[in-house]
């Protein structure tokens, strides 16, 4: 079902297929603290719930969610870049260290707006923009939230390990560039596809990139993504 779903979104990338490069954004967890944010926005606050725990709530799905968007967010652009042949050398796919700034981003903001009044009225006007009525509190009690940072860590490195969208572009793409083939292109297809550790996509996607069969490395990679 969310193979599906992130077909339908993001389509099916590769051996010559294309999607845009926000898989994890389509994660059912991610998903989920999407559909938290606006339950808990719409339904719960201004309700009999308490207020610590709507706050809570929206601080815990935020946190999930928002490192994941601004990865998405950023591959997407780096995407449309190197589609338009502005920077032709982008690497618009999810990576650790992506992730990781993305996470530490989202920790320092968040913090700044728990800590500091005037950086809470600044992120409000910015944040009304993407998620309108939605308010930002400056909290200190709120950093108890933190840890929910975690999820998207775990998010985030299940969709490296699938293989990010975009990922196999990225590769083909530095290939025709280079115009290299034999062992010098398979060392290239190894060495971006390290933190997968797929041997079997590897040589596939090597194969076909030296002009043959697609067939075996879209099963290979379908298999390692189920």
């Amino acid at each position: 079902m969310n193979r599906r779903l992130r077909n339908i979104l993001a389509g099916e990338d590769g051996p010559g297929r294309r999607a845009l490069p926000a898989g994890e954004l389509l994660h059912p967890a991610t998903l989920a603290a999407v559909l938290v944010l606006v339950l808990n926005d719409h339904l719960l606050k201004g309700s009999a719930a308490p207020p610590w725990l709507t706050g809570k709530l929206s601080d815990v799905a935020g946190l999930v969610f928002f490192p994941l968007l601004l990865t998405a967010v950023i591959d997407v652009a780096l995407l449309a870049a190197a589609r338009l042949g502005v920077l032709p050398r982008a690497d618009f796919s999810l990576r650790h260290g992506k992730l990781a700034a993305a996470i530490a981003a989202t920790a320092l903001i968040f913090t700044a707006i728990k800590l500091s009044p005037s950086a809470a009225d600044t992120a409000q006007v910015a944040w009304s923009w993407l998620w309108p009525g939605a308010r930002l509190v400056c909290d200190p009690s709120d950093l108890l939230a933190l840890p929910a940072l975690a999820a998207a860590w775990i998010i985030g490195r299940r969709e490296i390990a699938r293989v990010p969208l975009g990922r196999l572009e990225v590769i083909e793409r530095a290939a025709r560039r280079r115009a290299i083939s034999g062992d010098a292109l398979r060392r290239l297809v190894v060495t971006e596809m390290l933190d997968v550790g797929a041997p079997g996509l590897c040589a596939s996607f090597a194969d076909y990139l030296e002009g043959g069969d697609p067939a075996p490395a879209i099963s290979a990679l379908g298999l390692l993504r189920e």
